[in-house]
């Protein structure tokens, strides 16, 4: 099952979904924002036909993630590696008075900060239908944990 939330605003085939961000999300702690119990406003694509203030429950497809994750891990990483790898053989042989291996960690840091400016100036691109969350259907509200508490 996918995060449930409410629509908000409709903007031609997208739907702007208010969630609240749940347990698991505040346990990841990727980023600040995940520490609050606060709303977050996402566009999703309307698969479901829904209208402003119906609840949907969104999913990410898999080959969409798959692709975010490569997108933002991979090439960072890959670049990195690279990076650090060709300049350490540069520097080595020439290295007198100063540590090679960390101007290539350096080299490889700059390198990563030049792919995540990369994938940035990509923006539009990512935007695509393929990297943006789907409202595949009309559900109820959630219960809340604190409404469950009280019925017991």
């Amino acid at each position: 099952m996918g995060e449930v939330g409410q629509v908000i605003q409709l903007k031609k085939n997208l739907a702007v979904v208010k969630i609240t961000r749940t347990e698991a999300c505040a346990k990841c702690r990727a980023c600040v924002a995940g520490m609050k119990r606060e709303d977050m406003f996402i566009e999703a694509e309307n698969e479901c036909n829904a209208r402003v203030s119906d609840w949907v429950e969104m999913e990410l497809r898999d080959h969409g993630f798959l692709r975010a994750v490569l997108i933002m891990y991979g090439i960072p990483f890959v670049c990195f590696l690279v990076a650090t790898l060709v300049s350490y053989y540069f520097l080595e042989p020439v290295s007198q008075g100063f540590n090679a291996a960390l101007y290539s960690f350096l080299i490889g840091m700059g390198a990563v900060g030049l792919a995540y400016l990369w994938i940035r100036s990509k923006r539009e691109l990512w935007k695509k239908k393929k990297y943006r969350p789907v409202a595949t259907r009309i559900t109820t509200k959630p219960i809340e944990e604190c409404e469950i508490h009280e019925i017991h």
